[in-house]
């Protein structure tokens, strides 16, 4: 009877997971479409953009983990966010690039929170994380390409009413999980989280600055963030698989070596690959360390990732070759990860 229990939660877990990860490429695809077609595109609104998509999830996150400790309910909280997010970015692509900002950020970290959440409950050990974050990066860029179409507002409304029935399907599966939560942050998290923090900023970083020079068609461009989402996802599950050390090892020192021939397409897509494979790793590091507060953890790792941009948006950094940026990015990141998992295992 048991075992039946667990296959419909991780039934349900899958379905949900999959419901928001599709949510989430059109979440991104909407933002990207309308901030690129309907806004100016200036550096000013792209910061605005991105504080309020990224660096807002976190204490987004940490209102979600208040409301659910209050309310005593680890997902209802979360999937009101989810909504409200998915509502503000399809009204925002007619208004102004601040409110998808915020409508992206809604969406995140509510997402985030039922992901990391269904993750821990059935057992994926980032495998759902992985699939979660994926989707995202395909959605953005074509977006990104594609704003110019003369049938943009066909588009605009065909994906608006694909995210607004994965909306009414998410609230159809909603559930409650009613249980005390206590808000606690574990002793000595604050190095870990540091550590993960920077893992992200890095990859952030190396995403935005390094260019390659056969990414020059609209085709290699999509191949490229196809290869950058698909290692998202294998992340997820070669930690699961392997275990998240010997992944962690394997996978940035072959980037790092990669990087170094990243001039060649297929070795550049491998680095590609095998680089973003650390995105499911830092967030399923930190939230098996941080399992009261998901939304805590989410909006830290996307803070990250808003750091990142910054040297690149005021041309500190910008259109790097990926050797050596890639390979001793890789090598950081490979640093810090096992300094981490040494110091989980108290040593």
């Amino acid at each position: 009877m048991e075992d039946n229990h667990d296959q419909i939660n991780r039934s349900y877990g899958i379905r949900l997971i999959s419901l928001l990860s599709i949510a989430h490429a059109g979440i991104d695809f909407i933002c990207a479409f309308s901030l690129y077609h309907s806004f100016v595109a200036i550096s000013q609104v792209f910061l605005l953009y991105n504080f309020c998509a990224f660096a807002l999830q976190l204490p987004i996150g940490v209102i979600i983990d208040k409301c659910a400790e209050r309310y005593k309910d680890r997902s209802y909280p979360a999937l009101c966010f989810t909504l409200a997010g998915i509502i503000l970015t399809c009204l925002g692509a007619y208004l102004s690039p601040l409110l998808t900002g915020l409508g992206n950020a809604l969406f995140h970290s509510g997402g985030g929170i039922l992901t990391i959440n269904e993750d821990d409950d059935n057992g994926f050990k980032g495998r759902g994380l992985g699939v979660f974050v994926a989707p995202g990066a395909l959605g953005l860029i074509l977006g990104s390409l594609y704003y110019g179409i003369k049938e943009y507002y066909i588009v605009l409304m065909l994906v608006q009413i694909v995210l607004l029935i994965c909306g009414l399907i998410l609230y159809r599966l909603r559930k409650h999980e009613y249980t005390d939560i206590i808000l606690e942050l574990p002793q000595g998290i604050l190095s870990k989280a540091a550590i993960c923090f920077l893992v992200v900023v890095l990859r952030s970083l190396c995403g935005m600055a390094i260019i390659f020079p056969w990414k020059n068609s609209d085709l290699r461009i999509v191949v490229s963030v196809l290869a950058l989402a698909l290692g998202k996802t294998a992340g997820g599950f070669l930690g699961a698989r392997f275990g998240l050390k010997k992944t962690i090892v394997v996978t940035l020192s072959l980037a790092a070596l990669a990087y170094c021939f990243a001039d060649n397409m297929v070795v550049g897509i491998l680095a590609l690959f095998l680089f973003n494979m650390t995105m499911p790793l830092t967030l399923y590091l930190l939230a098996r360390e941080m399992k009261s507060t998901p939304g805590m953890v989410f909006g830290i790792l996307t803070f990250g990732l808003f750091i990142g941009y910054l040297p690149v948006l005021y041309g500190y950094i910008y259109k790097v070759p990926a050797f050596p940026l890639g390979s001793i990015a890789s090598l950081l990141s490979l640093i810090l990860l096992l300094s981490h998992e040494r110091i989980a295992d108290g040593k």
